[in-house]
């Protein structure tokens, strides 16, 4: 006898959707398929679409020290609202950023039990913190990231090319990988000052160009073909910075890259409508670039998708200049729904979107048990409605510390009714229904042997 079975429920598979049940067992999936056996306790799934649990390794939920902006217990519940059952937050933004052991024994203190999803946690290299780069990795981190241009505060600084190529020469060794925020100082510097009387979305964009995520991009590069150290290029925002990336992964070069759902969904024209809050860096780009940005994706050239979910208290967007404001998009509940609706009469595209966003993050970062629907695996999954009635986004529904996102007055056809993390039950119909059970998923790679 099984431990909890969910019947009645539908799997995405290339050709469609195909009817299944799913038995669970200590957590994890036991049987797929046709469930012939009983259970201690059986779910109707009512013919509801099932994805599996989304791996966002993108998230900035600022704790400790900034959990005024966003938090676990928000950002976490938001993640389960939309889908994710598993994130993993960067290191800036918190006070103290995440460079050290000692740092990260303080945010795993803050976080507590008040995660809703299971979480992983990044180090940060920045000057002056190499020494700290494998004790961070004999701690747990899941990877490490650094920025190539200013963050946008002190506490995080951007790291020149003497510290990448040491930070990537003691990061190689240990099994993980560097992402990188690829923007080039040298064409963003001049870019800024040309620019500096100027305060429109447009002018935002233009003070940010391609070239600069082309250039910075080319430096990572070289420095891993240097190095052997593994890189992830996160926030592609064009179909014209993936070039180098292509040619690098055919050179033999350890190379993945994300995009977000925003450079999918939203133009510079569309930033330029809403305001402050569709600002992020890289900027949003013009309409043809999101066209051949979802080519790109199609043809297999993009490997994840992360939110990049990076919310601030409204008073650094709200009455300010597009230019001034804070750059960072609140979009970890709907950034995943809204994207499966773009394609929901293409499930072969559908499905490869849903892997982009589950099973090749949680592949990327050694996540082992997470991203699938398989025998074995963590019972993560969501449950959709399947009746596609488009919902509209709307700022009193979202689980947000700060109830603001560039997507309100969008339309999603996919509503999730129910997200399991681990065979429970944690959300439903808009609502936690449990007490948080998200746990540290710690990465070891026993890489001292």
């Amino acid at each position: 006898m099984h431990d909890r079975i969910i019947r009645n429920v539908r799997l995405l598979e290339a050709q469609g959707w195909q009817e299944a049940d799913l038995a669970i067992d200590q957590g994890r999936f036991s049987a797929i398929g046709k469930v012939s056996e009983a259970g201690k306790e059986v779910f109707d799934g009512e013919g509801s679409f099932c994805f599996p649990g989304g791996v966002d390794l993108h998230v900035h939920f600022n704790e400790p020290g900034r959990a005024h902006w966003e938090g676990f217990s928000t950002g976490s519940l938001a993640a389960a609202a939309g889908g994710c059952t598993m994130v993993a937050e960067m290191p800036l933004n918190s006070i103290p950023s995440t460079t050290s052991v000692e740092a990260l024994d303080k945010k795993l203190a803050s976080i507590g039990s008040k995660s809703s999803v299971d979480f992983s946690l990044w180090g940060g290299l920045v000057p002056g913190n190499l020494e700290s780069i494998h004790p961070l990795a004999d701690a747990g981190v899941i990877a490490f990231k650094a920025f190539m241009s200013p963050s946008g505060t002190d506490d995080f600084i951007n790291s020149d090319i003497a510290t990448l190529r040491e930070g990537m020469k003691r990061i190689a060794p240990t099994g993980k990988f560097l992402a990188l925020h690829a923007e080039d100082p040298a064409i963003l510097n001049p870019s800024n000052q040309k620019l500096s009387q100027r305060k429109s979305a447009f002018d935002w964009e233009a003070s940010r160009p391609v070239e600069a995520e082309i250039s910075a991009i080319q430096i990572a590069i070289e420095l891993a073909g240097e190095t052997g150290c593994p890189i992830h290029i996160v926030h592609v925002s064009s179909a014209q910075a993936l070039d180098p990336i292509i040619e690098a992964k055919n050179n033999g070069v350890d190379i993945s890259c994300e995009t977000c759902p925003h450079y999918l969904l939203l133009s510079i024209e569309d930033a330029d409508r809403i305001g402050p809050d569709a600002k992020c860096a890289p900027p949003l780009r013009c309409r043809y670039s999101i066209d051949i940005l979802w080519k790109s994706l199609e043809n297999g050239e993009i490997d994840t998708i992360g939110s990049d979910h990076s919310p601030c208290p409204p008073e650094m967007k709200t009455g300010l200049s597009f230019y001034d404001a804070w750059g960072g998009i609140s979009g970890l509940q709907h950034g995943l729904p809204l994207l499966w609706s773009q394609c929901s009469e293409n499930p072969e595209l559908l499905s490869h979107l849903v892997q982009l966003s589950s099973s090749r993050p949680a592949k990327r970062a050694k996540l082992g048990a997470k991203g699938s629907i398989e025998i074995g695996k963590d019972a993560d999954f969501a449950l959709v409605d399947s009746s596609m009635t488009p919902k509209e986004i709307r700022a009193d529904n979202l689980a947000y510390k700060h109830r603001a996102s560039a997507y309100c007055g969008m339309q999603t056809s996919f509503d999730i009714r129910q997200t399991w993390l681990r065979g429970d039950l944690i959300y439903e119909n808009g609502k936690a229904i449990c007490e948080p059970s998200g746990a540290f998923c710690r990465a070891v790679d026993n890489w001292r042997r």
